[in-house]
């Protein structure tokens, strides 16, 4: 009676067992096969995201540049005035931590709070400016004069070699 006992007991957690096993092995399968779905779907996504654009590309073949385009242009201001905007918002907090007491600076730390303060004032102002048609041309022709440089100087060096 105790042997048989033990017997249906023993076979008992041997199906519990192997329900465990293969209930874990199904989830781990799971758990790859969504890892691997999740995996490929990025990439594809990257190459959507690349495909995506829409820009006519002039790419140098030499020096590897792509000229920018007015809405480009226009699109990094923005970005560099919230930049310079969190930049300012920085140094207001710790001139403000030192003038509270809670955060002594150096003089020369204060100082150089100052003039960044300072910077980022006129840089802000500057980017606050009306920007147009002429401006982003400008800065257009800029970079192609950057290009022709450049390209001069690898085809100088091309023929040294």
């Amino acid at each position: 009676m105790n042997l048989s006992l033990k017997l249906s007991f023993t076979l008992e957690n041997r199906a519990r067992l192997i329900v465990r096993y293969t209930t874990m092995t199904r989830r781990t399968k799971a758990s790859a096969f969504y890892a691997v779905l999740a995996l490929l779907s990025f990439s594809h996504f990257q190459n959507l995201l690349v495909a995506a654009d829409t820009r006519l590309h002039r790419r140098d073949d030499l020096t590897g540049h792509i000229p920018s385009t007015h809405e480009e242009i226009v699109s990094r201001r923005e970005e560099h005035h919230d930049l310079f905007s969190s930049r300012l918002v920085d140094v207001h907090s710790q001139l403000d931590r030192h003038t509270s007491g809670e955060q002594l600076l150096t003089e020369a730390e204060f100082n150089r709070l100052n003039r960044k303060k300072k910077a980022y004032e006129n840089k802000l102002r500057e980017l606050s400016r009306e920007f147009d048609e002429r401006h982003s041309r400008r800065i257009i022709l800029r970079e192609e004069l950057m290009n022709d440089m450049t390209r001069a100087r690898i085809e100088r060096s091309m023929e040294e070699l």
